[in-house]
């Protein structure tokens, strides 16, 4: 009967590290469909960055392009108005209609002095 009792024994303790066991490796492969569906979202989450990555390099890059096409339409134009200022002044200089309409005295208004007539300006002495 000793025989009998430690032969269950021994079977009872085997089927509790069995299940045990079983308990362990249950949880286990809940943690590797956690870990694999954590490594899913992660590989989309990176996918995803990258796609961001390559749409702001090809953003800046436009910028870059805009940047220098803006750079050149500004030389061009300051060029254009410094031809433009010495075209100018050739005329200035070399066109009588010009020259005798610069010759012209400016008007009293223009030139920092009162206009002609009866304005009182309030240096006069007042008459009672």
């Amino acid at each position: 009967m000793k025989a009998f009792a430690a032969a269950i024994i021994i079977a009872l303790v085997g089927l509790l590290l069995i299940g045990i066991q079983q308990s362990r490796v249950v949880a286990l492969r809940g943690e590797v469909a956690f870990e694999a569906s954590e490594k899913k979202k992660a590989v989309d989450a990176n996918l995803e960055s990258q796609a961001t990555i390559t749409t702001l390099r090809a953003e800046a890059q436009r910028n870059v392009d805009y940047q220098k096409d803006l750079n050149k339409r500004l030389q061009a134009s300051q060029a254009k108005a410094r031809k433009a200022e010495k075209n100018f002044e050739e005329l200035k200089r070399n066109s009588k209609p010009v020259r005798d309409w610069a010759a012209q005295p400016l008007p009293d208004g223009l030139r920092g002095k009162a206009a002609s007539g009866n304005k009182d300006n309030g240096s006069k002495s007042r008459a009672p």
